[in-house]
C-alpha cells in the first residue's frame, strides 16, 4: 500500500513568503546601516528619492554660486586694495602741490617737486594698469561690468575706469609760478577716486551679503535632502535586529509544522 502525505500547501508556502519577506526587510535595514542612507534606489521611495536629487542638485548649484561670489570678492577687494595706493600716492602729489605753492620756493624748488609728483603720477598709473584678476583688468575701463553668477540670480561688479579718472593729472604742473598753481584738477581726481572707492565697497557688501545667504540656504537645503534620504541609525538597528528575530520565529514555526507532517506520516505507517 502506498501513503502519500501532503503538507498543507497553502500554510506552507505563506510561511515561505514571510520568510522571504522578513529577508527583503532585513537586507533593506542592513543596507541602510551600510550606506548611511535609508533610500538606496528608486525601488525604497521613488518619491523621496526624486525629491532629494533635486535638493542636492540645488544646493551644489549654491556651492558653486558661493564659489563664484567668493572671486567677486577677492576681485573687488584687489580693486580696492588698489585704489587706497592710488589715494596714498595722491596725497604725496597734494602734499608737494602745497609746498609748491609757498612763494618763497625758488623754481628750482618747485622743478624738484614737480619731478616728484611725476613719479607719483607714474606710480598711480603702473598700479592702476597692474590692478588685475585672473587676467582680468580691474580699473582701465576696459572690462566692462563683470557679471557674477550666485547659483540662483546675477549680480555685477560695475566698470571702474580710475584710469580715465586720473587722466588730468598727466598735465598737472606744479613747476609754474606758485600763483599759477591750483589744486582744482587734483581735487576732482581725488573725489573721483573716491567715488570709485565707494561703488566697490557698496558691491563688496553686496556681494559678501550674498554669499552670506547662499551659505545659509545651501545648509538648509542639504539638511532637507539628508532628512529625506539619510537613515535612522537607531531605528536601522532596531529594524535588523527585529526582522533577525522574527526570521528566527518563522524558521523555527516551519520546522515545526514540517516535523508535524512527517510525524503524522510516521503514525499512519506505524497504524
Amino acid at each position: 500500500m502506498r501513503i502519500q502525505s501532503n503538507i498543507n500547501t497553502a500554510q506552507y508556502q505563506n510561511s515561505i513568503n514571510n520568510i522571504h519577506a522578513n529577508e527583503e526587510r532585513q537586507k533593506k535595514a542592513s543596507k541602510e546601516l551600510s550606506t548611511g542612507k535609508k533610500v538606496n534606489t528608486a525601488a525604497d521611495d521613488a518619491v523621496a528619492l526624486s525629491i532629494s536629487q533635486k535638493l542636492m542638485e540645488e544646493a551644489k548649484s549654491l556651492n558653486t554660486g558661493s564659489s563664484n561670489i567668493s572671486y567677486g570678492i577677492d576681485a573687488a577687494n584687489i580693486a580696492d586694495s588698489a585704489l587706497a595706493n592710488v589715494s596714498d600716492s595722491l596725497g604725496d602729489i597734494e602734499q608737494n602741490t602745497v609746498r609748491a605753492m609757498n612763494g618763497l620756493y625758488s623754481d628750482s624748488d618747485r622743478a624738484i617737486l614737480q619731478e616728484a609728483n611725476e613719479q607719483s603720477v607714474a606710480t598711480i598709473n603702473q598700479t592702476i594698469s597692474q590692478a588685475q584678476y585672473n587676467g582680468k583688468n580691474l580699473l582701465d575701463g576696459s572690462s566692462g561690468d563683470i557679471n557674477i553668477y550666485t547659483g540662483t540670480s546675477s549680480m555685477s561688479i560695475k566698470e571702474a575706469d580710475a584710469k580715465s579718472a586720473v587722466s588730468e593729472l598727466e598735465n598737472f604742473d606744479v613747476s609754474v609760478n606758485s600763483d599759477a598753481i591750483s589744486t582744482e584738477s587734483l581735487d576732482n581726481v581725488s573725489s573721483s577716486i573716491n567715488s570709485i572707492r565707494s561703488q566697490i565697497g557698496a558691491q563688496t557688501n553686496g556681494l559678501q551679503s550674498a554669499y552670506d545667504v547662499n551659505n545659509n540656504t545651501a545648509e538648509n537645503v542639504t539638511a532637507a535632502q539628508a532628512a529625506k534620504e539619510d537613515a535612522d541609525f537607531y531605528e536601522s538597528v532596531t529594524k535588523m535586529k527585529s526582522s533577525g528575530i522574527v526570521g528566527a520565529a518563522q524558521n523555527m514555526a516551519l520546522k515545526n509544522q514540517m516535523d508535524n507532517e512527517s510525524n503524522l506520516v510516521q503514525k499512519m505507517f506505524e497504524a
